[in-house]
């Protein structure tokens, strides 16, 4: 029997890297206007081996309320899938509400002027104009394997009586994008993603870490 789990976590408060990343963006690096909103999640998905399905269950959320292995319940939400057979468990906060950028599109765009880190101010306002407006979902994650054998093994060794494969160990973020098309969309979140100069790119490293667009829609903000 294989115990397939996806797990999906958030800070409770204000997030600070993602406040961070879009003042840097809006106000260093020329996207105000057309980056409305971000957000981000850690993202794990991995597969557990094991003779029977229930049993691994109780264990992994046992292993998730004792340890601080994925998050802290203090200081996080979260969103828990396990899907075995024909059978389902969810747990934790809606996926759609741990996703969404409507909380912080409305608290930006609340402000009169861009405000900096260091308490400068800036000279445009955010507006949140009409439609279109495309959510690009991005997957980060390091391209080094090892982290993710240390967590497989880490897990073998609570859960399971057999292996545990870790296909996803990252962080997925979501941008929302004011641009007239999807394909100026996917290639407007390429550019923001990919670190290639001080000025260009902002949210991985190619050198050590590569990225994917798992998807692209169009949205309104207030239904993120």
């Amino acid at each position: 029997m294989t115990l397939e789990v996806r797990l999906r976590v958030g800070l409770k408060g204000t997030d600070p890297v993602v406040s961070t990343a879009y003042l840097t963006l809006v106000d260093k690096m020329g996207y105000r206007g057309r980056l409305l909103a971000i957000n981000r999640l850690d993202s794990h998905a991995f597969s557990v081996k094991c003779g029977d399905a229930a049993t691994a269950l109780q264990r992994l959320r046992r292993f998730l309320a004792t340890q601080s292995t994925f998050y802290n319940r203090n200081k996080h939400n979260y969103f828990l899938e396990c899907v075995w057979g024909n059978d389902r468990h969810v747990e934790g906060v809606p996926l759609e509400q741990l996703e969404s950028m409507s909380a912080q599109a409305a608290r930006w765009a609340a402000l009169e002027v861009g405000q900096d880190l260091d308490g400068k101010r800036g000279s445009d306002r955010v507006i949140l104009q009409s439609a279109p407006v495309f959510r690009p979902e991005i997957l980060v994650e390091d391209t080094d394997p090892a982290g993710k054998l240390s967590l497989a093994n880490k897990l073998e060794t609570e859960l399971a009586d057999g292996p545990v494969t870790v296909s996803e160990s990252g962080i997925r973020w979501y941008l929302a994008l004011k641009v007239p098309s999807d394909t100026e969309a996917s290639e407007l979140a390429e550019e923001i993603a990919v670190t290639r100069r001080k000025d260009l790119g902002l949210l991985l490293n190619p050198n050590y870490q590569r990225y994917k667009l798992l998807s692209l829609k169009e949205i309104e903000l207030n239904k993120s």
